[in-house]
């Protein structure tokens, strides 16, 4: 008697279950049928970089005049509008014994230093440049114009000897 009891009732799960699914349609007076079904789809926010430029730059670190290395690069992003916030850091620039050389980077007016305390390994987690910027917000792929990042060494002629290197990092987040 159990047993006819869960049957009864397993059978009456699956099939109150098949028919909720089934949709029909009932022809208009001309004959024709149809459905109409909502669809739906999400593009999430987004934002892209592009450059043209050597993603290596060679400073200049012997001329305490020199002109600023210059990054290029054109920034999208997808959202209702045309602000994004660009991140960015990096480690000291040092030699292998570890003698540092501060980086004065600029970027739209703003500018900051990269150097022994101020860096992306301190325990501040510190970004040279954490801004709003302009970018394009085109819908047909165009990037808008270029942006300019402003790396310089600062060098008064008494740095010690040595091949000195970091990696920088530029972000851009949408808003």
């Amino acid at each position: 008697m159990k047993l006819l009891i869960s049957s009864i009732a397993i059978a009456l799960l699956f099939s109150a279950g098949a028919s909720a699914g089934n949709v029909s349609t009932e022809p208009r007076f001309d004959g024709e049928t149809q459905f109409n079904i909502n669809l739906t789809g999400e593009v999430p926010q987004r934002c892209r970089m592009i450059t043209k430029q050597d993603l290596s730059i060679v400073l200049d670190v012997n001329d305490e005049k020199a002109k600023a290395s210059k990054f290029k690069f054109k920034a999208w992003c997808n959202g209702d509008n045309s602000t994004a916030k660009l991140v960015v850091g990096a480690n000291s620039f040092k030699n292998e014994n570890g003698s540092v050389i501060p980086l004065k980077i600029s970027f739209n007016g703003t500018s900051s230093i990269i150097n022994e305390i101020n860096n992306a390994s301190s325990s501040s987690n510190y970004h040279a440049i954490e801004m709003d910027m302009k970018v394009s917000n085109d819908t047909n792929g165009d990037m808008g114009g270029n942006n300019i990042l402003k790396i310089k060494p600062v060098v008064n002629g008494y740095e010690q000897a040595g091949d000195y290197s970091t990696n920088m990092y530029v972000a851009l987040y949408p808003r």
